[in-house]
């Protein structure tokens, strides 16, 4: 059987025959799928994702984390779905229905990336320009884009609650650039 990309594979084996010339050969080679959890592990890995800084203003103190597992999940009105980890000070403001907002990283988005891949628990936000918003939530000046969300439900996805939030408001910051993009080697951690 031929897959979509032209190679012979023989599926009960978990192999696929290989025309050698992509390593330089002149020959056919059989290259081993990677399967069992291992496989699994890789193949969720491999779902793209965005990165984003999420922020809330908590019990009177502003709150961030870099976030990854973020979609739009509606049109009308606009929605989006983020899941946290249940370790997350985030969850506790969703979770006493506090706004909360989403940064958009851009490719050259850097500095704004270790700021919030630290984990570090005092505010993320200090140190970088802040756009003012009638939500009163952080909006990074430097980010790619901005939207100010409130959480409507939740629902449970084994150790990650699930919010889908309508979205109220947004900013495209530039326009020119790429989102930050991830892929993960390992589909089981971040």
């Amino acid at each position: 059987m031929r897959s979509d990309d032209g190679h012979l594979q023989i599926r009960d084996f978990g192999l696929r025959l290989v025309q050698g010339r992509e390593l330089g050969l002149d020959s056919w080679i059989m290259k081993p799928w990677v399967t069992g959890v291992d496989g699994l592990k890789a193949a969720l890995g491999r779902i793209p994702s965005g990165l984003f800084a999420a922020g809330a203003v908590h019990e009177g103190r502003r709150i961030g984390m870099l976030c990854s597992f973020v979609e739009q999940a509606g049109f009308e009105p606009p929605m989006i779905s983020i899941a946290l980890g249940a370790d997350r000070p985030m969850r506790h403001a969703l979770e006493a229905g506090a706004l909360f907002s989403l940064n958009i990283l851009g490719d050259g988005d850097k500095k704004l990336l270790a700021a919030f891949a630290s984990g570090r628990l005092e505010d993320p936000f200090a140190g970088f320009e802040l756009v003012q918003n009638e939500h009163g939530l952080p909006q990074l000046a430097d980010a790619m884009a901005w939207l100010a969300c409130r959480p409507s439900a939740s629902v449970g996805a084994g150790d990650h609650e699930i919010y889908v939030a309508e979205v109220l408001a947004g900013s495209l910051h530039r326009a020119e650039g790429e989102p930050m993009i991830r892929v993960r080697k390992n589909g089981f951690s971040y």
